[in-house]
C-alpha cells in the first residue's frame, strides 16, 4: 500500500511506501518561510521509503540548515521534501501535497517555543518546545 502525492502544477508525482502515515505540525521559523503559514504539517519516512513517478529532475535543492535541505518544484513552488533535518535519511512531506485524504495519526506540535502570537493551538496533542524526545539531527 502506498500513498500517491505530487506539485501543485502535477509536474512531479511520487509515492510514499508505507502502510501508515505520522504527522507532527511545526512552528519553527524556517517551516513559516518555506510555506508561508503559521506552522506546517509534514509526514515522516524513511528516504527510501519516497518512489518518484515523474519529475525528479524539477526538483530544486535549497540547504536549509546545517543539518538537512529542502526540495521543491522549480516550476509551481511546491514545497516537496524536507531532507534530513529529523536524522540521517529521514524526509518529511508536507501532508497537502499527498491526493486524497489521506488517514494520518497526528503525533503532536513541535518547536512551540517558535510559536508565533497568532497562531493558536487549540487541541490536546502533545507539544515540544523543540525536536520530541529521539527525533532531530542530535538523535543520530
Amino acid at each position: 500500500m502506498g500513498f500517491r502525492g505530487g506539485c501543485l502544477c502535477g509536474g512531479i508525482q511520487f509515492e510514499i511506501e508505507r502502510q501508515r502515515l505520522s504527522a507532527m505540525h511545526c512552528y519553527c521559523s524556517m517551516c513559516r518561510k518555506a510555506h508561508g503559514t503559521a506552522f506546517s504539517t509534514h509526514v515522516v519516512a524513511k528516504s527510501e521509503q519516497m518512489r518518484w513517478i515523474a519529475g525528479r529532475d524539477l526538483l530544486a535543492t535549497y540547504p536549509s540548515s546545517e543539518h538537512g535541505y529542502r526540495q521543491f518544484c522549480q516550476r509551481c513552488g511546491s514545497q516537496i521534501v524536507a531532507a534530513d533535518q529529523a536524522g540521517p535519511g529521514i524526509v518529511g512531506i508536507p501532508i497537502g501535497t499527498l491526493e486524497g485524504d489521506p488517514q494520518v495519526r497526528m503525533l503532536g506540535h513541535m518547536y512551540t517555543s517558535s510559536k508565533t502570537s497568532w497562531a493558536v493551538i487549540a487541541d490536546d496533542l502533545p507539544q515540544y518546545p523543540q525536536w520530541p524526545p529521539g527525533a532531530g539531527p542530535e538523535s543520530k
